[in-house]
């Protein structure tokens, strides 16, 4: 991923600041010209409320309002936005402001902190001074949310966090950290709750963190519930969970080797999106161990992942279906897959086998894909699919006596996607909503796709022909069309896939 847009995806998925720079305070006069200022009549809680939705240089000269406002910003839990801080114009260093401005901010207010966006400064050698003083102001005041950004500079090795983000750890309940080198832990402080006793997200974007760090994050956060790891490259290269409390780990357009659920109680969700193998002609090592509260993964792609379900490999047409190969708790699953390429096809079903209660299936077609091959420069005879293929496809638990919703991503009407398609509908005998939507939003396509699920859309090709209701629904994707990265992380939404 090219350095910008790798900045752009991390930047997208950071939390959204509570205060906008657009807020402004304005009293209310009435009609009579008489001034009166109805604002600075209301209760001192309901002046707190609105002082603490100002961006924070508003909310500090509220002092200078009048007597009745004095004070009231310093009694106000501080939400510091660091881009509020930013000053425009010709000759202005880019890298501002200055430390030393949000230096003064976070000694100014007395505390706690309630939110801390520091996204705007350049911190290398020479004000990494700065930063260690931040940390400590921060971690004296309490600081609950931490988003802690440093600006890239990719000619450079990211700077090293120095060892007192530690010690903020006591009052967080979300941290992000972006563009730093982890502090390293092997040989640091020892493993313990109390390092993060309240810490329940946690995302690391696009820094260098040792699997040993990673291991210690978990470790020290014994109510940690969301785990993301976004735009990293192979540092962690392996992703092990093993913790009792996490509800949800997302790995979004990341590098690594290998992700697996150790042991986990509580997990609800995992969710792989965009994420390569650390070089050419490897693969992502996806395997689940204890996690029997998961409910929805995704996106499992037949040509970059190997599935492992306890200590079994799954491989198509090699492995038997068992109860030590099936994970019967994943109710919403996500499957990306070239259909033009037999192998993958095959794998795909292999797949379906493993998760025997699945009620929503979202398939993602990847036929724009062309490296069929690892090597490029290898020769191989093609595998096909004989004309009898999917008339002998064995029994899909899944599909035959659980599956109600099934939606088909990027569909163009290529190769194996209309016969798939073919297959789940003769059955899925719940089967009653299927979702088809095109590779692109051409009208010429629409057209030509529509034409080929028409018959789909006829009753007798349906395995349930008693059903009163069922819908074959056909959509075009919207140019620039982005999966949100919010709804992966909402662990309110059910179903956090396109739909």
């Amino acid at each position: 991923m090219a350095p910008g847009l790798s900045r752009d995806v991390m930047h997208y998925c950071l939390p959204a600041s509570p205060v906008s720079a657009a807020a402004s305070l304005s009293a209310a006069f009435s009609d009579g010209g008489g001034g009166e200022d109805r604002i600075s009549a209301l209760p001192d809680g309901l002046l707190r409320n609105v002082v603490s939705r100002l961006p924070v240089k508003d909310g500090a000269r509220t002092d200078a309002l009048s007597r009745r406002w004095r004070g009231l910003w310093r009694a106000t839990p501080l939400v510091l936005d660091d881009a509020h801080l930013l000053t425009d114009g010709p000759g202005v260093d880019w890298r501002a402001p200055a430390a030393a401005v949000v230096s003064r901010v976070l000694a100014s207010h007395p505390g706690p902190v309630r939110w801390a966006n520091l996204l705007s400064n350049f911190i290398d050698e020479t004000n990494q001074d700065a930063l260690a003083e931040w940390l400590r102001l921060l971690a004296d005041k309490g600081v609950e949310n931490l988003i802690l950004v440093n600006r890239p500079w990719f000619d450079k090795v990211p700077v090293q966090l120095p060892q007192s983000l530690l010690c903020c750890g006591i009052s967080l309940r979300r941290l992000y950290l972006g563009v730093w080198l982890f502090p390293f832990t092997s040989n640091g402080p020892p493993r313990s709750p109390d390092v993060f006793p309240h810490l329940r997200e946690l995302g690391i974007c696009q820094g260098i963190m040792q699997d040993c760090d990673l291991d210690y994050m978990l470790a020290c956060s014994p109510k940690l519930e969301i785990f993301a790891l976004i735009s990293n490259y192979c540092m962690p290269d392996r992703v092990r969970i093993g913790s009792h409390t996490l509800r949800c780990v997302l790995l979004w357009h990341s590098m690594v080797a290998e992700v697996a659920i150790i042991a986990a109680p509580q997990m609800q969700r995992l969710i792989i999106y965009c994420t390569h193998a650390p070089g050419p002609g490897r693969t992502i090592k996806v395997k689940i161990g204890y996690a029997p509260q998961l409910t929805v993964l995704g996106y499992l792609d037949t040509a970059k992942h190997v599935l492992e379900i306890g200590n079994t490999i799954i491989k198509a047409r090699v492995t038997k279906v068992s109860p030590n190969t099936e994970v019967p708790s994943i109710k919403v699953l996500a499957v990306k897959v070239r259909f033009r390429v037999p192998g993958e096809v095959r794998t795909l079903l292999s797949f379906l086998r493993c998760f025997p209660e699945v009620e929503t299936l979202h398939i993602m077609a990847s036929d724009n894909d062309t490296d069929y091959y690892d090597d490029p420069g290898e020769v191989k005879p093609r595998d096909k699919l004989n004309s009898t293929f999917w008339e002998r496809v064995g029994p899909i638990k899944c599909v035959q006596s659980r599956v109600k919703k099934v939606v088909f991503d990027q569909f163009s009407g290529g190769p194996n996607q209309v016969e798939f398609l073919k297959l789940v509908l003769a059955r899925a005998v719940l089967l009653h909503n299927v979702i088809v939507l095109l590779a692109g939003p051409e009208s010429m396509m629409m057209n030509e796709v529509t034409g080929k699920l028409q018959p789909l859309a006829s009753k007798r090709m349906w395995a349930n022909k008693s059903l009163r209701k069922h819908s074959l629904e056909v959509r075009g994707r919207a140019a620039g069309h982005i999966w949100s990265y919010s709804n992966a992380s909402d662990l309110s939404i059910s179903d956090p896939f396109i739909s």
